[in-house]
């Protein structure tokens, strides 16, 4: 394959074009040739600068993946410095990180139904960005939070599944927010719309944890979990 130039015109118009076609229709109802239709390139300038719609596929998820596993990456290390067991903190935190996240996707619309897209794919060699980048990362979150919390704290909560619940409901979220606008009444390009998924992501995340709190332990869990008291949000609206 030749390396392409980053700053290459021609190239960026060539992952644009696939980015938006590779959201829209997936992997297998994308053709090359329509990516080089919708580039403005012919089939054999898109062959020379990716080779193959495989590594176009690779370039495009890894250039989505990259401004989201950064931004997430740097408010992860940011909590993780400080009392997570103390929950103001620790809901501050998610209401800076969910902040800037959905700016972020509500600034890129084919960032959620590519990934979501990327999820129902079975072929290794196009889970290879997600599996070398994005889950290595997500496990070690998930380890880091685990031992800061402590066994006593986490009570049997899986913090990977915690995580990887949390990724699934944001990008939902932005895969049809014209769907859920309209279902609401509003416009989906609204600051008010992004306002109520910001603090729906806010709500729902902070619940997760504090699940781990509650007196009612999980029926499938062998382990029976500890009691504590379960405290309310205290993030206000628009915050």
């Amino acid at each position: 394959m030749t390396a392409p130039r980053k700053s290459n015109e021609t190239w960026i118009r060539i992952l644009d074009s696939a980015e938006g076609l590779f959201a829209r229709q997936g992997y297998s109802g994308t053709s090359t040739r329509q990516i080089a239709a919708e580039a403005g390139i012919s089939i054999q300038t898109l062959q020379y600068h990716c080779g193959g719609k495989k590594n176009l596929y690779r370039a495009v998820f890894e250039r989505v993946l990259t401004p989201v596993t950064d931004l997430v990456t740097r408010y992860a290390e940011k909590m993780l410095e400080q009392d997570l067991s103390d929950v103001r903190v620790f809901e501050q935190s998610v209401a800076r990180i969910v902040d800037e996240l959905f700016d972020l996707l509500q600034a890129n619309p084919n960032y959620a139904p590519l990934l979501y897209r990327q999820w129902l794919v079975h072929d290794p060699d196009l889970r290879s960005v997600e599996w070398e980048g994005p889950i290595p990362l997500v496990g070690r979150w998930a380890e880091e939070t685990e031992a800061q919390l402590g066994e006593e704290g986490l009570r049997g909560t899986d913090m990977f599944l915690i995580n990887v619940s949390q990724a699934v409901m944001c990008w939902g979220l932005f895969v049809q927010p014209s769907f859920l606008a309209q279902y609401m009444g509003i416009d989906a390009d609204s600051p008010e719309f992004l306002r109520i998924m910001k603090d729906h992501a806010w709500e729902m995340i902070v619940r997760m944890y504090q699940q781990r709190q509650s007196s009612s332990p999980s029926p499938f869990r062998k382990k029976k979990a500890g009691t504590s008291k379960k405290r309310s949000p205290t993030r206000k609206k628009g915050q």
